[in-house]
């Protein structure tokens, strides 16, 4: 197998599986658990994860989407864009939203 091969191989095994985000089984088999970062929440998630499931729901859409966005397959995760992105969304996941 060429480098190239195995390397394509890698990026399929990170991003496969539908809604399963960064990572999935392959990021979490490597990295041990951490907390949801979300000031005062206790909630172990997958390192492959954000942040927990009820915080990551209390973060507007439009936000959520341009986390997505500017991760581009784990391309632009450490691009200003995304951890804009992700400074914002944690800092709106406890439930602190300004009305829209």
């Amino acid at each position: 197998m060429t480098r190239q091969q195995s390397a394509r191989g890698t990026a399929a095994g990170l991003t496969a599986g539908r809604g399963r985000g960064p990572g999935g089984q392959s990021m979490a088999a490597l990295q041990p658990g951490s907390r949801c970062p979300v000031t005062g929440c206790e909630e172990q998630i997958d390192p492959s994860r954000l942040m927990c499931r009820k915080h990551w729901y209390r973060v507007p859409r439009q936000l959520r989407d341009r986390v997505w966005a500017t991760w581009r397959s784990g391309e632009g995760i450490l691009s200003a864009e995304h951890q804009e992105a992700v400074l914002a969304a944690i800092g709106t996941g406890g439930g602190a939203v300004a009305a829209a």
